[in-house]
């Protein structure tokens, strides 16, 4: 049986290329027939540093000269047993390593968590302070019958009706004048009448013309009879009772307005003598009268005038109609069918005027027809003038007002 082999062994840290150092384990055998030893170098854990390359030899009887073979042997064999390691334990300095590494992991993870508490906490007491200081102020209540912010009108006027231009109310005021002037030539006659003045004065303060105006009913009665003067009185009478009827201040027994708004304008009390505020009045109103316009519109949207409804166009605008021809039936020429085209067509009219005057009632600022003032004497108007007597905040224009359109008049 053949002896146990002799080992003998010691430790070397050995380099490589590529940057990395391995523990490497020198192991010698010899077997008892033998005289000389065997050398073979097996690789253990890797390092991240590189190390010079150090031997060191164990005495043995007989290995001096293998001593310089197994250096030459351990090189050859270091390139074919990279990796292949038989043993699997971890070295002191390897443990050491990691030890170190998770102490340095502990106390940077540390210092980020203590650093986002103290950020939360602080942030947190920022907030109830903030929580607490707002809680503390005092906040007027604020009623639904207080006046609106100034931010919220600002907020209502993108949706309101803009200013129309002077010049296209000016334009269309002309309009309106031609289209009364043709009426009145085409449909009445200069011939003498049966009816006289009483009655037809009757009849025009029953329309809404009295008596303590220049122009009274009593005059306006004589010269609608007189042939010379007739077409100027009837252009008088007509522009005069029909945009009475749209009228917000007038006083009239047709009124053409939205039912809701004549309603309510009816029943506004006289502003008192002593105490009231003329222009507190004249400016809620400008701002009832923009809302109203407003609100009734069937389409908002559009931000165009409030514009006459289907009733209003044929049933309204008929019922004056009928009611103007008491006071010009004796004056319509022709037969049956005459007389109904001339109802027909002044209802046209009645309905241009109307949709003229809601025109101006949804404007923001207030306009008012004038019929009288600086008319010299022996003079009647034809067509109204138009002035502008407030600003779009209902601030009321120093006299003189300003005037859009000058009234048409003729000689009497």
């Amino acid at each position: 049986m053949a002896a146990a082999p002799l080992v003998s062994s010691h430790t070397a840290s050995t380099a490589f290329a590529g940057g990395t150092s391995y523990e490497a384990v020198d192991v010698f055998t010899r077997a008892s027939d033998q005289t000389a030893y065997v050398f073979e170098t097996e690789y253990w854990n890797p390092f991240s540093s590189t190390s010079v390359l150090t031997t060191s030899s164990s005495s043995s009887t007989g290995s001096s000269t293998s001593t310089g073979a197994s250096s030459t042997s351990s090189a050859t064999n270091a390139t074919q047993s990279v990796g292949s390691s038989t043993n699997s334990g971890i070295s002191p300095g390897a443990t050491a390593g990691i030890a170190i590494g998770c102490a340095a992991a502990g106390l940077i993870l540390g210092a980020i968590a203590g650093f986002l508490f103290r950020r939360s906490k602080s942030e947190g007491s920022k907030s109830r302070y903030n929580v607490a200081s707002y809680a503390s102020q005092e906040k007027p209540l604020r009623s639904p019958y207080s006046t609106p912010m100034a931010m919220d009108k600002l907020q209502l006027e993108q949706f309101l009706l803009d200013s129309t231009p002077d010049a296209a109310i000016s334009a269309e005021m002309g309009s309106l004048g031609q289209l009364i002037q043709q009426h009145v030539e085409s449909c009445y006659h200069v011939l003498p009448v049966s009816r006289s003045e009483e009655a037809l004065t009757t009849i025009l303060i029953h329309l809404g013309l009295d008596q303590n105006s220049t122009m009274s009913a009593a005059r306006l009665a004589s010269l609608a009879v007189d042939p010379k003067t007739r077409f100027s009185a009837i252009q008088h009478v007509i522009a005069r009772v029909t945009f009475a009827s749209v009228t917000f201040n007038g006083v009239s027994h047709f009124s053409l307005l939205p039912q809701p708004i004549s309603s309510f304008a009816s029943q506004i009390p006289a502003t008192e003598s002593h105490r009231g505020n003329v222009e507190a009045v004249d400016t809620a109103l400008t701002q009832w009268r923009q809302l109203s316009a407003f609100l009734l519109h069937p389409s908002r949207s559009d931000r165009t005038p409030l514009a006459p409804s289907e009733d209003i166009c044929t049933h309204g605008a008929q019922q004056l109609a009928v009611a103007l021809n008491t006071f010009l039936e004796p004056f319509v020429s022709g037969d049956r069918q005459d007389r109904y085209e001339q109802e027909n067509h002044l209802r046209e009219v009645i309905v241009e005027c109307v949709a003229f005057g809601y025109l101006l009632f949804s404007q923001p600022c207030e306009y008012r027809y004038r019929f009288e003032g600086g008319v010299r004497p022996n003079y009647i108007v034809v067509f109204p003038g138009l002035d502008k007597v407030s600003d779009e905040e209902g601030h009321r224009y120093p006299s003189p007002v300003s005037s859009i359109v000058s009234p048409l008049t003729e000689m009497i």
